[in-house]
């Protein structure tokens, strides 16, 4: 049963977000999302960070996957994720969201000082996505989030101390443990978990399978099944994924026609960049940018 957030946590997500998209917020690292319609299977590479919804339900899958995220749950990314998004929203009682940037240095920092105390943390296997309650701790913080937010005096000096904190709650549940388990390379799976951020920042450039899994001393066979249990989809429908919601950005840009958008996030020819696109988007690459600029800077669904 989803209880829901006090009236005045709305009303202060209601401030941060006062017409629907994404807002962002005083924290460069925390964003705040409204919408007043529902939306269904829209995909989207979400980046690393916490998930909370304050007011309606967003449901992430992707396969072996299926995150609820409700005013009772949250989910935890540590690297981005190719997900398809339903929500559930209305005029009446739009979906209100709040997104928290995940730190990987803020986290380890973290982990080091609880083991030097001699804090236990368990050694799970690596994971990159996961879902969780929300308990009165995190619930105490996320007001206090947000009260922070309104006030850009009190923002300025507490916001740091605040997203620590933030990491540190995550770090005390088992879905945290699990998280740094793949920072620290942990095992075959922390090792291929590492190796994403290496496709991901030479997408665009050209990278070979082949390389990554050597580098992370697996055989091909092995990375690719890790990697699927992972990310629920393999290497190079991975990066695809992400070249086309880098494509998806640079369409927001007039000066840059269709083609050349194509050849920036790594397409040799257009007609194979036009057929992917609007198979991962269902619209061609024009009507998405005629969307974009109907929508301008609110043009996100989820």
């Amino acid at each position: 049963m989803v209880v829901g957030w006090p009236y005045r946590v709305l009303e202060l997500a209601e401030a941060l977000a006062p017409t629907v998209g994404h807002h962002i917020t005083p924290a460069p690292t925390v964003s705040v999302f409204r919408a007043d319609s529902a939306a269904k299977n829209v995909p989207k590479f979400q980046q690393p960070g916490t998930l909370f919804i304050l007011q309606g339900t967003e449901k992430l899958s992707c396969p072996g996957n299926v995150h609820i995220v409700d005013p009772d749950h949250f989910m935890l990314t540590s690297a981005p994720v190719a997900f398809h998004i339903d929500t559930d929203a209305a005029v009446t009682k739009p979906l209100l969201s709040v997104h928290v940037a995940f730190d990987p240095a803020t986290a380890m920092d973290i982990a080091s000082q609880m083991e030097w105390q001699g804090g236990a943390i368990s050694k799970p296997a690596a994971i990159c996505q996961t879902s969780g309650r929300i308990d009165d701790s995190m619930k105490d913080f996320l007001y206090r989030l947000l009260t922070t937010l309104c006030d850009p005096l009190a923002c300025r000096i507490l916001i740091q101390g605040l997203i620590r904190e933030l990491h540190f709650l995550l770090l005390q549940r088992d879905e945290g443990s699990a998280i740094l388990a793949g920072l620290e390379g942990r095992g075959a799976r922390g090792k291929v978990l590492k190796t994403a951020a290496e496709l991901l920042d030479r997408r665009r450039v050209g990278i070979t399978i082949n390389t990554v899994a050597a580098s992370a001393e697996l055989g091909l066979s092995s990375y690719h099944s890790h990697f699927k249990a992972l990310f629920g989809s393999t290497p190079l429908e991975y990066l695809k994924a992400a070249r086309l919601h880098d494509a998806r950005n640079l369409l927001r840009s007039r000066d840059v026609n269709i083609a050349a958008v194509g050849q920036a996030v790594g397409y040799k020819g257009t007609s194979q960049f036009s057929r992917e696109f609007h198979r991962h988007f269902g619209r061609t690459a024009r009507e998405e940018r005629k969307l974009l600029e109907i929508s301008k800077s609110n043009s996100d669904l989820v």
